[in-house]
């Protein structure tokens, strides 16, 4: 039998402990996450679907979607029983709206401006009447005209004024940050291109219901971790989405689309981006929009089965 001394014994012992350890503390720390309060949201026609609002409720229950994105470019020419009926079919379903788009708005035109605001008015009582209470726009990487402060003092007022005429009908504002460099490149001036950029400059506006739309593209563009989500509060972060990349590709290279579906690639962490609003208690929609035209050319069985697939790939990931 082979002779095992005392030195030997203690150092094997120490390096058994130290495995036990490490396996106690990742055991630990994956039963610490927290249960996910994020839900799974259909925008049928980010996935080259074609759905009326009605049938988008029922492709969503029928492939698991626990949220629905709103038409408000629909919702505000319906009539007053159109939009009951339409609120009556979520409940049913028991499916909660998702974030609704908002076109920007941050023009230097006083009067465009005044022209958007009072389009936004009528869009942002008939959001309130359907109990739409999540909505979302964003700003460009980088101007022509305006240099990094002008632009920035004009958001700050432009965000401020919009904001406020959301609020007095119960929604929520996310802004999204353009991370892609090569849009950035295109511009004169550069502007808010980062998850620290657009905190701060929602910080600046001030308002509780305006904060942060997070792009998981944006986010790998960028070049932000989950050490930047795990600063935000769930309140600052209104709505989600989350896609892949291209293989093969540079990052720095990259065009703004086509992008993939979520982990089909495996280019975007996914994980880390998920894990960080897990972690942060996130209780929004979280979409997709892959800017993929090989979606449009499928029937809508296979379309949806290929994204829902690919949406609870992700969320798995986390679960």
């Amino acid at each position: 039998m082979k002779c095992v001394n005392r030195r030997t014994f203690l150092q094997t012992a120490s390096a058994a402990g130290l495995a036990g350890a490490g396996f106690w503390a990742t055991a630990s720390q994956a039963a610490e996450l927290p249960k996910r309060k994020f839900l799974m949201c259909l925008s049928p026609n980010l996935i080259g679907v074609k759905a009326k609002p009605h049938e988008a409720i029922k492709l969503a229950l029928q492939y698991g979607y626990q949220s629905v994105a709103p038409y408000p470019w629909l919702m505000v020419k319906y009539s007053k029983d159109e939009l009951e009926e339409l609120v009556g079919a979520m409940k049913d379903a028991d499916l909660q709206w998702g974030g609704a788009i908002v076109w920007p708005f941050c023009t230097s035109d006083d009067a465009e401006f005044k022209e958007k605001r009072q389009g936004m008015s009528e869009t942002a009582k008939a959001l309130k009447r359907a109990g739409v209470t999540r909505c979302f726009t964003w700003t460009g990487p980088g101007s022509n005209t305006l240099a990094y402060v002008a632009n920035f003092r004009l958001h700050v007022r432009r965000l401020r004024e919009m904001g406020s005429l959301l609020g007095d009908h119960g929604l929520r504002l996310g802004v999204e940050y353009l991370g892609t460099k090569t849009m950035a490149r295109k511009t004169k001036f550069p502007f808010v291109r980062t998850l620290a950029g657009m905190k701060e400059l929602t910080d600046e506006v001030g308002l509780s219901n305006v904060g942060l739309c997070l792009d998981a593209w944006h986010w790998f563009q960028a070049g932000d971790t989950e050490e930047d989500i795990l600063r935000l509060t769930n309140r600052e972060v209104v709505t989600v989405d989350i896609c892949d990349a291209p293989a093969d590709m540079p990052r720095d290279e990259m065009p703004d689309s086509p992008r993939a579906l979520p982990c089909t690639t495996g280019v975007i962490d996914v994980k880390a981006f998920l894990r960080g609003l897990l972690k942060i208690g996130y209780n929004g929609p979280v979409g997709t929009e892959p800017f993929d035209k090989s979606l449009k050319e499928m029937s809508t069985e296979q379309a949806m089965t290929v994204a829902s697939t690919a949406m609870k790939k992700a969320f798995a990931l986390i679960e």
